[in-house]
């Protein structure tokens, strides 16, 4: 486990990796983009965060499947999770996944499941410097058992005021909305924004299947309902790309809604 000297030096030592790069690099994150960070994998589990979580004053929403349970702290605020997702201080467990989510002094960040692991969020209200930001965030996400002995902080930037955002990636078949979910810097706006359903940290998508195939054994535990050229799933934010990659779907989208007149 790093100590908390090593946290601090792990901020700077980004900071100048990030400003080394070129004479014009940044070194502040900017009010008007958000950012995404690798953390990889994360030291403690879901049960162990859930507890430092409650006694800590966090709010805690957990699923059972489809079924919520939300507390702030240790005080139960029953079934609806809404009750809570706006909250500071916020944990949401899915299974054997988590987000969270904390403001700090003029920023936002998260914590929340990507492919490769886990992702850290920044969201900046203010210009602000890198090691002013990551110090205190690293030092938190260390008090809360996230942080391995070894980390991998690759940056991202993306612009707030985007309405379109980055394309998905070449040779994958998913839907725009759905990808900018993926890499949103806030989940639960966004979909709440596209008229996208989530539940936990999945979301409800459909896969079309192409001819002959049939869905990879991995994606069984999602699917609430299929046919020989569709599967519908609650499929976890972060195994969307694995999804669309899959070489037995031919695109990946959001259920069909039918409109009211």
């Amino acid at each position: 486990m790093l100590r908390s000297g090593a946290v601090i030096a792990l901020a700077v030592l980004l900071f100048g990796v990030l400003a080394a790069g070129a004479a014009d690099a940044p070194t502040d994150f900017l009010q008007t983009h958000y950012y995404l960070l690798s953390l990889g994998q994360v030291a403690a589990g879901v049960d162990s965060i859930r507890r430092t979580a409650q006694s800590s004053g966090y709010s805690v929403v957990t699923y059972d499947g489809d079924t919520a349970e939300a507390f702030r702290g240790t005080d139960p605020m029953g079934a609806d999770p809404q009750a809570v997702l706006s909250d500071e201080k916020l944990v949401v467990i899915d299974g054997g996944r988590f987000l969270l989510r904390e403001s700090g002094e003029g920023f936002v960040f998260t914590v929340r499941p990507s492919e490769n692991g886990y992702d850290l969020v920044i969201d900046p209200q203010q210009d602000l410097p890198m090691p002013a930001v990551l110090s205190p965030v690293l030092a938190s996400l260390q008090s809360m058992g996230l942080l391995g002995n070894e980390l991998s902080l690759n940056v991202q930037a993306y612009a707030k005021d985007d309405p379109k955002g980055p394309p998905p990636p070449t040779g994958v078949a998913i839907d725009s909305s759905l990808y900018g979910l993926l890499i949103a810097r806030d989940w639960f706006d966004y979909a709440a924004t596209k008229g996208l359903t989530l539940v936990g940290l999945r979301v409800e998508v459909v896969a079309e299947i192409l001819p002959g195939a049939s869905l990879e054994e991995a994606f069984a535990p999602y699917v609430v309902d299929s046919s020989e050229e569709l599967a519908k799933l609650s499929l976890p934010i972060d195994r969307l790309l694995s999804l669309a990659r899959s070489t037995a779907v031919g695109y990946v989208r959001p259920p069909y809604r039918p409109s009211v007149p």
